[in-house]
């Protein structure tokens, strides 16, 4: 027994939608019969069977404006976008250019390529959100002093809005509301060098982690078995330099390896008394700074 609603046979004189079939092509499509058929608006066409009983094809086109057997998006929601009729558009590729609005209000035309992929699900305001009121927000080193305006007022492409802060550190900068919004700007920098400064223990322009890996690891293109200690081939002596708060000092040239050696060992007091000053004054002096700051931070918490 055949299923309520279910097509069994096609023949001449029914109608699908707009469409009468008159008669029988002779022609199969994707293994399918092929109908000719005549539009309410006098046009006619060929349409498989498969097409007619799917309901896939309703019309020529000339409501639509859709090649008989393309996707009818009309009243669908994609995102923020409703669909409301297919324009006379066409993308490179021959996908169709549909007229949406957008909840936010604003109309829009979009391929239909785009939204089936769920490429398009706004008409922009998504990726480039509102204007809103940050003065006086903070966006982790940011604090918002004044609107800035859009990328157009900023001879740059988009929409996107523009907002002028003031880092921790004092410097100023101009930063985009979608990078406060999505924290991918949180300082002028700063936090950046400060997060390098602290995993290189720099001070006074010196890593204490270079200082500390130089004792017991050459570089691979030393031939003297010391850092510090390599051969000049133009004079053929071994010349002994030293380097310390971003300066280098030469020690001297020498024909004996080993009294460059020396001269350089006797030179690395300068860095171990530096280590030692960092781990035995420095650091303890940093850690209860930081220790108080956090606790006046608590008291004045609300």
């Amino acid at each position: 027994m055949a299923r309520t609603g279910k097509i069994d046979k096609i023949t001449p004189g029914r109608r699908f939608g707009m469409l009468t079939v008159e008669a029988d092509t002779g022609q199969r499509k994707d293994r399918y019969a092929v109908w000719r058929c005549r539009c309410d608006c006098g046009r006619e066409l060929n349409v498989s069977t498969k097409e007619l009983k799917s309901g896939s094809v309703q019309s020529c086109g000339c409501v639509t404006r859709l090649k008989p057997g393309a996707r009818d998006l009309t009243g669908q929601r994609f995102g923020k976008l409703l669909v409301l009729y297919p324009t006379d558009k066409r993308m490179d590729k021959g996908s169709v250019v549909w007229h949406a609005v957008c909840d936010c209000g604003k109309e829009c035309d979009v391929s239909g390529r785009r939204l089936v992929q769920g490429k398009t699900r706004s008409c922009g305001c998504l990726s480039n959100p509102p204007h809103k009121d940050y003065v006086g927000k903070t966006f982790g080193r940011w604090t918002v002093i004044e609107y800035a305006g859009t990328s157009k007022d900023r001879g740059l492409v988009g929409t996107m809005n523009y907002w002028k802060c003031r880092c921790a550190c004092g410097n100023i900068g101009i930063v985009g509301q979608t990078e406060l919004q999505n924290g991918r700007s949180q300082s002028c920098g700063c936090l950046r060098v400060e997060g390098l400064e602290h995993r290189m223990k720099l001070v006074e322009g010196t890593s204490i982690r270079v200082l500390e890996t130089n004792r017991s690891k050459l570089r691979a293109d030393n031939v003297s078995g010391k850092t510090g200690v390599c051969f000049i081939t133009r004079n053929q002596k071994w010349a002994a330099y030293i380097s310390f708060q971003r300066k280098r000092y030469r020690l001297g040239l020498f024909n004996d390896k080993e009294e460059a050696i020396r001269v350089r060992t006797v030179a690395e007091e300068m860095h171990e008394d530096f280590i030692n000053w960092y781990y035995k004054e420095y650091l303890p002096a940093q850690n209860a700074a930081k220790s108080q700051a956090d606790t006046a931070l608590t008291r004045t918490a609300p």
